[in-house]
């Protein structure tokens, strides 16, 4: 589940850094949030294979709960921090190039995606 994971995360990239390089190029150029919104949509799949590979059998124990329940957590507190950035960055006047918004976007869920990531690791050495 890491190798799928960490697939996926570099194909999220690299497939949402051409459309941003197609996106930018446009005339009036898109609103800030939709830059950002491509940045999440990046790593949200190898987020959630990752995710989703953590989780247990019911009835299983869980060795590292707290880890695991971070990992859900932080990419909502990351998609908070960073749409309050983007806010700021917009009605601060100044114009700011797309690619900025787009790794708002990825640094939203890096932090939970590393968490599963993780507790991956862990899972697949104790077991």
């Amino acid at each position: 589940m890491i190798t799928w994971s960490l697939v996926a995360g570099a194909a999220g990239i690299c497939g949402t850094a051409a459309l941003l390089a197609r996106l930018s190029s446009r005339e009036p150029p898109y609103s800030p949030e939709r830059y950002w919104i491509l940045g999440m949509a990046a790593l949200a799949p190898a987020w959630l294979i990752a995710f989703l590979g953590g989780i247990e059998p019911p009835g299983a124990a869980v060795p590292n709960k707290p880890l695991f329940i971070f990992s859900s957590a932080l990419p909502l507190l990351g998609a908070i921090v960073t749409d309050a950035v983007v806010r700021h960055l917009r009605h601060s006047g100044r114009d700011r190039r797309p690619v900025i918004y787009w790794l708002l976007g990825m640094a939203a869920l890096l932090p939970g995606w590393a968490t599963s990531v993780i507790v991956l690791m862990v899972k697949t050495k104790t077991s």
